[in-house]
């Protein structure tokens, strides 16, 4: 093999992994969401979930995305690990339809003719259409398309001079379980099985192996495949090791089926379908694994779930709901759950404040907040008002945390406008909690108390609360957001004239020379901080609950300074 030639299929190789990497990207780009939306609905049964699997998987080509969108869902509480795991096997099913499109067109069309073409219009595009989103991702795969196979073209031609150079014939007759190794490491290595099948597809057409070996490669980079996620399970949370550690077991069996009936597999294609072609053959054999595969583990996914979820148990408790299961890299489907997880949060915090005043007010037990509210914090029953403020207080951690982390991916511009808002609502939220801690010795104090002064103003706050904190819920729940501003503005007006009255009546109390000076000062530092509490609060759901433009009108709604 000349120095030219090996550079030329290193080249193509290289081509072939930055087109699909483009194609990948620019797909993920334009239809993220809508992949997302597709399976949270399509996984709600074992079937579905599989079938689904594999359709994404097909277009996306990129089972580890697919599975991280389960990761979520899973964590979420929306999907199960039954069906997750289905979502799984089809996923590797789906996998295999770049090997159908490569076998099909790489080798059978004259693609060079329009290669060029391709990646020349498609060059033009990305720089032409560089500020307008869409177009931009279409030339972008466009430019993925035809890199891709322009790499294929290189692999092709460096083959051709490979079989003239060298003779394989001597290395034929090694035991096939050495090129099952060979096709491991080279998948390791390169982290991707479409490219080892590529390599082989390659060879296999140039006539420099025979079928049987070119299996044996392929049978290896599935099982090379699971190195890449056994990596990224590692220090991860139990959810994700158990999504990682079905597919790592799904692979070996797949492969070790494949490789104990090898020959038996490769004759049924031949003499029982009438495949004759290399290509077809290795690209059938492929597939005909993973779908077996999926029969074989159908009928036992509750089981093989169920064994994952007790051999895998998470030491360490997070304080969030939905972000433990959840990566920042799919962007549309983190941003949801940081949604959900805010709005639990503040929820959370609204619960706190009423513990805080000893409030019982009247909400509606059939929200969505209630429901993962009472299974998230259900053990915390016994636990002291500092214990949960400490919780929240981790929670608004986590939150934070996984905020930058997802500020380092690649964001549109509105979604990173859309997180900072919601980074708001948590800092408003959690100033509204430290503003009730802060004066829970008070609370006691003044509700013991045998000064009817002193108990008469805590009267006072207890009234004044809960009429806010009925209102503040109602809002918070309420589907309609186009009356939210107008609610939150009224909110805010009535929450400075709470604290006008509590302020005159502190000053008139004061001047009775009833009240001790330090029982003053407690009297007009507690008026101070439940106002800053409640406006808070008010400023919070403003930032969750409001678009970009209302959230900064919002901001100019006339308030009183406090002094």
């Amino acid at each position: 093999m000349t120095t030219s030639d090996f550079w030329k299929l290193i080249a193509g190789l290289g081509l072939f992994l930055y087109g699909m990497f483009h194609l990948e990207d620019s797909i993920k780009q334009l239809e993220g969401r809508a992949f997302k939306l597709f399976l949270q609905k399509h996984t709600k049964k074992k079937l579905s979930a599989i079938f689904s699997g594999t359709i994404i998987t097909g277009i996306l080509q990129s089972s580890s995305v697919v599975n991280l969108m389960v990761l979520s869902f899973v964590g979420a509480g929306i999907l199960s690990m039954r069906n997750a795991l289905g979502v799984a096997l089809g996923a590797n099913v789906g996998g295999t339809f770049n090997s159908w499109i490569v076998a099909l067109l790489g080798f059978k069309v004259e693609i060079g003719k329009f290669t060029m073409p391709i990646i020349g219009l498609a060059g033009i595009g990305m720089i032409v259409f560089r500020n307008r989103k869409k177009f931009y991702q279409i030339a972008k795969f466009c430019m993925g398309f035809g890199l891709l196979f322009l790499g294929l073209e290189f692999m092709k031609e460096s083959m051709d001079g490979l079989i003239r150079e060298f003779d394989f014939t001597p290395y034929l007759s090694y035991n096939r379980i050495v090129f099952v190794l060979i096709g491991f490491v080279i998948t390791a290595l390169i982290q991707t099985s479409a490219a080892t099948v590529v390599i082989v597809l390659s060879a296999l057409y140039a006539q420099i192996i025979p079928i049987e070996i070119a299996v044996a490669v392929v049978l290896g980079a599935e099982l090379g495949t699971t190195i890449k996620i056994f990596i990224g399970s590692i220090g991860g949370i139990p959810a994700k090791k158990r999504v990682a550690f079905g597919n790592i077991i799904f692979n070996i069996a797949t492969s070790l089926f494949g490789f104990i009936l090898l020959v038996p597999i490769i004759q049924l294609l031949r003499e029982g379908i009438g495949i004759h072609d290399p290509l077809l053959i290795l690209v059938s054999f492929q597939t005909f694994i993973n779908i077996s595969g999926v029969m074989l583990f159908y009928y036992f996914l509750g089981y093989f779930g169920s064994f994952l979820e007790k051999r895998f148990v998470g030491n360490e408790k997070t304080a969030t709901y939905f972000l433990q299961n959840t990566s920042p890299e799919i962007s549309d489907t983190a941003i949801e759950m940081v949604e959900k997880e805010v709005g639990l949060f503040i929820f959370s915090i609204i619960q706190l404040n009423l513990e805080a005043f000893q409030l019982a007010v009247e909400q509606p037990t059939d929200n969505e907040f209630q429901k993962h509210y009472e299974q998230k914090y259900r053990a915390t029953n016994s636990f002291s008002f500092m214990d949960k403020y400490q919780l929240i207080k981790r929670a608004e951690g986590e939150i934070l945390t996984f905020y930058s982390k997802m500020a380092q991916e690649e964001l549109k511009k509105e979604d990173m406008i859309h997180l900072n808002q919601l980074m708001a609502a948590v800092r408003n939220a959690m100033y509204s909690a430290k503003g009730m801690k802060d004066i829970v010795l008070d609370r006691k104090e003044f509700s013991n108390s045998i000064n009817d002064l002193k108990f008469g103003n805590y009267q006072l706050f207890r009234s004044q609360l809960n009429a806010f904190y009925s209102q503040i819920l109602l809002v918070f729940l309420s589907e309609k957001r186009d009356v939210c501003f107008e609610s939150l503005s009224k909110l805010l007006e009535e929450t400075k004239t709470d604290y006008e009255v509590r302020i005159n009546n502190s000053y008139k109390d004061a001047g009775k020379n009833i009240l001790k000076e330090e029982d003053v000062s407690t009297l007009f530092n507690v008026n101070r901080e439940l106002y800053s509490s409640c406006k808070a609060l008010v400023f919070s759901l403003k930032d969750y609950l409001l678009d970009t433009e209302n959230a900064e009108k919002f901001e100019n709604v006339p308030v009183s300074v406090i002094k």
